[in-house]
């Protein structure tokens, strides 16, 4: 009884060695899920910059065609009206009035020199509705043959970390 009444007064060392240990795994959780969260983060904001610049490359398309007279496609053919434009890059390119858009390494705008308008772009691809002879409309791939006739045209822009963006532009009908 004696014994019980002597009490140390503090922590011993197998206690404090203890409870510095449940401190450290403790700490090692919190910095790892706040490391994975911003990693998550980066990633989410590194996806959403992508798109826009997705988005953005469809939106200046549409609207270089909704103001444009005439659409095609120019590749090397010798009846292409910017024949050079498609032979300095080796791609075919859409043409939208004075404007071609095309891909060599990244989204170009071609005005009378080519520019950079987007990075990040892998393809773009351009799907046709055209009118066939029967009056029912046929969705092909767009090319330089086709000439003036499509009335609606599907860019589809293909970004490198392989997701796939479009829009749709259309000329207005006759009837409206």
């Amino acid at each position: 009884m004696a014994a019980d009444a002597v009490r140390p007064r503090g922590h011993t060392l197998v206690e404090l060695a203890i409870g510095l240990c449940v401190a450290s795994i403790v700490a090692l959780m919190a910095t790892t899920s706040l490391m994975t969260a911003g990693l998550v983060l980066r990633h989410h904001l590194t996806t959403r910059r992508t798109e826009d610049d997705a988005w953005l490359a469809l939106a200046a398309i549409a609207r270089d065609l909704e103001a444009a007279k005439t659409w095609g496609m120019c590749s090397e053919a010798r009846d292409c009206p910017r024949k050079s434009l498609s032979h300095e890059y080796n791609v075919p390119a859409l043409l939208a009035g004075e404007v071609g858009w095309l891909v060599a390494d990244e989204l170009r705008r071609c005005t009378r020199s080519c520019t950079t308008f987007v990075a990040g772009v892998a393809s773009l691809e351009v799907m046709a509705d055209l009118r066939g002879a029967d009056g029912l409309t046929d969705r092909r791939p767009f090319l330089q043959w086709h000439g003036d006739r499509a009335h609606a045209l599907e860019v589809i822009v293909t970004m490198r970390d392989r997701r796939r963006f479009s829009r749709v532009v259309s000329r207005p009908t006759d009837d409206q």
